[in-house]
């Protein structure tokens, strides 16, 4: 279906906290209506498949305020304002999975929910991996743990990984290696 018949009219931010905005996006459509769409602005968000040499992966355990629970996932998060999304992929890496990338190849880029977030996901395959940390936010606290690549491919399959970032980038990293779990 093509933008036919759809305008742009406004938009007004409403809240905005820290790399965070909620917006609401006014749009003409089609039949002349108006119509108001509530969007969250998160910008460019990575994930990186640190491969720790060919079979093993970095995979960091951290809690999650949203879902009350323990989250198994890839190093990465949100993009600083002007970074590119290699460098705040490298530079997640560095925070999160402790490494730096010798090698980042890009596996995808996706929209999480493209009805009401403004933010794309890139991922990218970690490797020659060199031991590179920088200090993680003040709010995070999480423990690292290297597994088996096809384990971890297991695990964005049976929903023991759920965060959308790693599921795919992990997917993604499995079928550009031809490897099934």
């Amino acid at each position: 279906m093509s933008r036919e018949g759809w305008t742009f009219v406004r938009s007004t931010p409403i809240h905005s906290r820290g790399k965070l905005t909620l917006r609401e996006d006014v749009w003409r459509l089609p039949n002349g209506d108006e119509a108001t769409y509530p969007i969250l602005a998160v910008g460019v968000t990575v994930g990186v498949v640190p491969f720790v040499g060919r079979d093993q992966v970095v995979l960091v355990r951290q809690f999650r305020h949203l879902t009350r629970e323990e989250s198994l996932e890839l190093p990465g998060g949100g993009a600083l304002p002007g970074e590119s999304p290699e460098d705040a992929a490298q530079r997640e890496l560095r925070e999160e999975g402790g490494y730096r990338a010798g090698r980042l190849t890009f596996l995808c880029r996706f929209s999480p929910s493209n009805a009401y977030l403004d933010e794309t996901a890139y991922c990218y395959a970690g490797e020659e991996l060199l031991a590179d940390p920088l200090p993680s936010d003040h709010d995070e606290f999480f423990e690292r743990r290297v597994v088996p690549f096809r384990e971890a491919l297991a695990m964005a399959l049976d929903d023991r990984i759920t965060e959308s970032v790693s599921k795919v980038a992990l997917l993604a990293a499995g079928l550009k290696r031809g490897i099934r779990p």
